[in-house]
């Protein structure tokens, strides 16, 4: 059986991949905090359920890459001769069908608490002798839960882009977007505060479509990738042109006479095949040899592109 070559990333790739890892960790401590401050003061707010809810499931994207991270650079053997760099991948699907399944369920939870028009109440508690309304140690916390995924958010997705990481990627940019989910849920309790008993079970009827939503888009995303989908780029929805390039440069060897090239995503790695058709047999192996090792270093997220001679259609 043929078994690939064990992958590297170049030596600046993976520094930048380093940083990514130790910034996950930073990302999974701040997280875990916040599970726990806002668990002080829950209460019995709808919103302030959903959005700890919210924070909980925040937790899977950064355990699952991270374990993924894990198995990712094993190399190939006779049992998984591809090797195993659609780990991230898999996490991603994982993560994101969390997400939208348990969105899903907080939605429904918090339009059955409007339907039963049930009226929440935020009660008082006392330090060192002086009385505080709940509502404020709750818009704390939630202040708190906003701040540090806004900054880490925007250090992941800056980050993601330069190892075309996108389980990152989009757990950054659902960390960036966290502010939304905050001010939902510090307006649902100000709205309690003024005697408007809906406004918390809507506020968190709003967040949970938020979550929904991103898992939705999240799973299509993951399902795509892991179908063969043509590859994009991280931070956009069109396709990546690398297979056109490919065969561009095919195209300008002098023994091709047409090529046409297929690319999939690997996780953060593209592979692929070649068609080339000749000009001739003369010297055909040692062509097809050529060209496959230089598109295999054309570009750093290229990890095999296997090049095959092609008939003529003529």
């Amino acid at each position: 059986m043929k078994v690939r070559q064990a992958y590297q990333l170049p030596p600046d790739k993976q520094k930048d991949l380093d940083y990514l890892v130790r910034l996950e960790w930073w990302n999974l401590g701040f997280r875990i905090s916040i599970v726990g401050v806002l668990a002080l003061v829950l209460g019995s707010s709808q919103a302030m359920r959903v959005a700890w809810f919210e924070d909980m499931l925040s937790l899977i994207p950064p355990i699952a890459f991270l374990v993924a991270m894990r198995y990712r650079n094993r190399a190939p053997n006779e049992v998984f001769p591809y090797g195993y760099q659609r780990a991230t991948s898999i996490a991603f699907l994982c993560a994101a069908t969390a997400l939208a399944l348990l969105g899903s369920i907080l939605l429904l939870d918090s339009l059955l608490k409007l339907a039963k028009m049930e009226h929440p109440s935020i009660g008082a508690v006392e330090f060192f002798g002086t009385t505080f309304w709940m509502g404020w140690l709750m818009i704390g916390a939630l202040i708190y839960s906003v701040i540090p995924p806004v900054i880490i958010g925007h250090l992941q997705m800056k980050a993601a882009k330069k190892v075309h990481e996108k389980t990152v990627f989009v757990d950054g940019k659902m960390s960036k977007a966290d502010w939304m989910t905050g001010l939902a849920a510090i307006a649902g309790i100000v709205g309690v505060g003024a005697g408007l008993w809906w406004a918390d079970a809507l506020a968190g009827a709003l967040i949970a479509l938020d979550v929904t939503k991103d898992g939705v888009t999240n799973v299509k995303e993951a399902v795509g990738d892991l179908l063969d989908r043509r590859p994009r780029f991280t931070s956009k929805t069109e396709p990546e042109h690398l297979a056109e390039e490919l065969e561009e440069q095919l195209c300008a060897m002098g023994w091709v006479a047409s090529a046409a090239v297929r690319l999939r995503e690997e996780g953060h790695i593209f592979s692929g095949e070649a068609f080339v058709v000749p000009h001739s047999d003369e010297n055909l192996a040692q062509h097809l040899r050529d060209a496959a090792q230089f598109l295999n270093h054309y570009d750093w997220r290229i990890y095999e592109v296997v090049v095959t001679a092609w008939p003529s259609e003529n």
